[in-house]
């Protein structure tokens, strides 16, 4: 049985970034990867797609490069990046069962010899779990979790399913060839890059996509009988829409393999399958030398999962390096007189302010790169009664006075929170918020 210090599973752009610095660092190293080539994910992208490289702040920390491109130019990169480094790569190597603990794991695989690590890092990602319709025939042979090729189908009649940008790109570049509706649940894109919600807007304007808002799916037909193979059944604003088609293909996004990762002793801490394994500030789950990067604890972008990737075997190592986001995140932090590290400060924001308590520390980083610390001199209107501002905001230290009208004024303290109303109304402010002594927020 091979033994290796690190043994890395899944060779996504996290799980090939923590493989390349190990190979880099001259550690043992094993990358298992269950499919026949790298970045499986990327690989089932739409062929051409333009893949970004967000968040456009944040410095790539890696051995393997990345920058925005085709999907085919950054594969290539990754490829080479893997040879160049000698990284240490099974394919077909389908991971089943993880036996041990911390510095003597077995890894056991659907076919061949097990595997033993003194650590594991579980890049896995979620794209080989997609969120089903979840509605009677939905296993028809014409319903499709995935596009490849947009140019391969052609006078079809085509539902998309999503309102992301996956299922955005596909409906566009389907809508060249074919007569194309997309099924939003919502009555906005809010999940759409704002390239991609521009592009489909103006398609819909072109009459190019025909889009169903506020709509579900509720049935899928089959009709072998007929001039198109299914019907696919519609719940609208409207009453029920019935929609003869050709093709259906359902881009909801994907839900992590929970069955397989709790087999591994790992803890979900609840059961929405959205849940996420809570981890320490250096990756590690609950079960002591397995560690978790990438979309699977969280964090679905390719940049953030290569930097932790990069990170982790860095940790493993026992070396003192602070995460990509450090500098970015203690620079928004300047105005907080305080003698504590940055690590420190941010457990003291969650253990204030109650809205924030719950949320994953890793997630409370990246919240933090989209917000502003603000320090406000006793008497500074923060906003005023009428604006059409919608910034959030809760209070780290001191307090706020709320003037509702000239004859009431509300204190809130620490720990509160305001402006929610606007943010999520968009209406105009229904009050003056004047900053109270140690005004923090």
């Amino acid at each position: 049985m091979s033994s290796y210090k690190i043994a890395v599973l899944g060779a996504g752009p996290g799980g090939m970034s923590a493989a390349a610095r190990a190979a880099e660092s001259g550690v043992s190293h094993v990358l298992l990867e269950s499919s026949d080539k790298v970045a499986n994910t990327i690989q089932k992208y739409q062929k051409g797609k333009h893949v970004m490289a967000e968040p456009g702040i944040l410095p790539l920390r890696s051995p393997i490069g990345f920058d925005a491109g085709k999907r085919e130019e950054i594969l290539n990169t990754w490829e080479e990046g893997l040879t160049e480094h000698k990284v240490n790569i099974q394919y077909d190597a389908e991971v089943s069962a993880i036996d041990g603990s911390k510095g003597n794991f077995t890894i056991k695989l659907s076919r061949g010899e097990p595997v033993r690590a003194e650590n594991i890092i579980l890049g896995i990602g979620m794209q080989g779990n997609p969120r089903q319709l979840g509605v009677e025939g939905d296993n028809a042979p014409f319903v499709q979790y995935q596009l490849d090729d947009p140019d391969e189908y052609n006078g079809e009649t085509i539902v998309v399913v999503g309102a992301g940008d996956a299922a955005i790109e596909n409906a566009v570049a389907l809508a060249t060839n074919n007569k194309v509706y997309i099924v939003n649940r919502k009555d906005e894109f809010a999940r759409a890059k704002e390239g991609n919600l521009n592009l489909i807007l103006a398609n819909i304007d072109s009459g190019d996509v025909e889009c169903f808002y506020g709509t579900t799916p509720a049935m899928v037909e089959l009709t072998p009988d007929a001039e198109k193979p299914g019907i696919f059944h519609l719940n609208t604003p409207n009453g029920e829409a019935s929609v003869p088609v050709d093709r259906i293909i359902a881009r909801l996004g994907a839900i992590a393999p929970r069955g397989l990762v709790e087999s591994f002793g790992i803890e979900f801490p609840n059961k929405d399958p959205n849940a996420i394994p809570a981890l320490s500030s250096q990756y590690e789950s609950n079960v002591p030398g397995i560690y978790v990067i990438g979309a699977l604890g969280g964090y679905p972008l390719i940049k953030q999962a290569m930097n932790q990737g990069y990170e982790v075997v860095e940790y493993i190592e026992g070396r003192d390096v602070k995460p990509a986001d450090h500098d970015l995140i203690a620079e928004k932090l300047q105005e907080i007189p305080s003698e504590m590290d940055v690590d420190e400060i941010l457990a003291e924001m969650q253990a204030r302010i109650p809205v924030f308590a719950g949320v994953n520390a890793l997630q409370f980083r990246e919240l933090m790169l989209d917000s502003d610390v603000h320090k406000f001199p006793m008497g500074d209107v923060i906003f005023t009664k009428n604006d059409y501002t919608n910034s959030f905001y809760t209070i780290f230290n001191g307090s706020v006075e709320v003037e509702v009208d000239s004859s009431l004024s509300i204190t809130s303290g620490q720990g509160n929170f305001f402006g929610e109303m606007s943010l999520i109304s968009g209406r105009r402010r229904s009050a003056t918020v004047r900053a109270g002594a140690d005004c923090i927020v």
